[in-house]
């Protein structure tokens, strides 16, 4: 699962030059194709950590960002509001599990 984990971080970094591209023609879709990359990145974790919530967490910032890039006609940085306070409330939500399944003597 290391060799896993590795590619899966990598992709990432590697995807930005498709944001950069995509923010060059479009100035107001920088974060939202940044919050597609990303949600899309986290998707494998569902596979390599077992959490359903990974999936949740995708849709969440795939959708968004596509709503946010159709129908939001001017720059603005609502997608990387939005993208932080869904990491926020996940990261709460993945720290709660990770407590109730040590609290039960499951491994995380």
């Amino acid at each position: 699962m290391n060799a896993l984990g590795m590619q899966v971080a990598f992709t990432l970094p590697l995807s930005l030059p498709v944001v950069l591209a995509i923010a060059s023609v479009h100035p107001g879709w920088f974060y939202p194709a940044f919050m597609i990359v990303l949600g899309a990145h986290y998707l494998p974790f569902v596979f390599m950590y077992g959490m359903w919530q990974f999936s949740v967490l995708c849709a969440v910032l795939v959708s968004g960002g596509l709503l946010i890039g159709m129908y939001v006609p001017q720059p603005v940085s609502l997608g990387a509001w939005l993208t932080s306070f869904v990491l926020l409330i996940f990261a709460l939500i993945g720290r709660t599990v990770a407590l109730r399944e040590a609290s039960r003597g499951m491994k995380p």
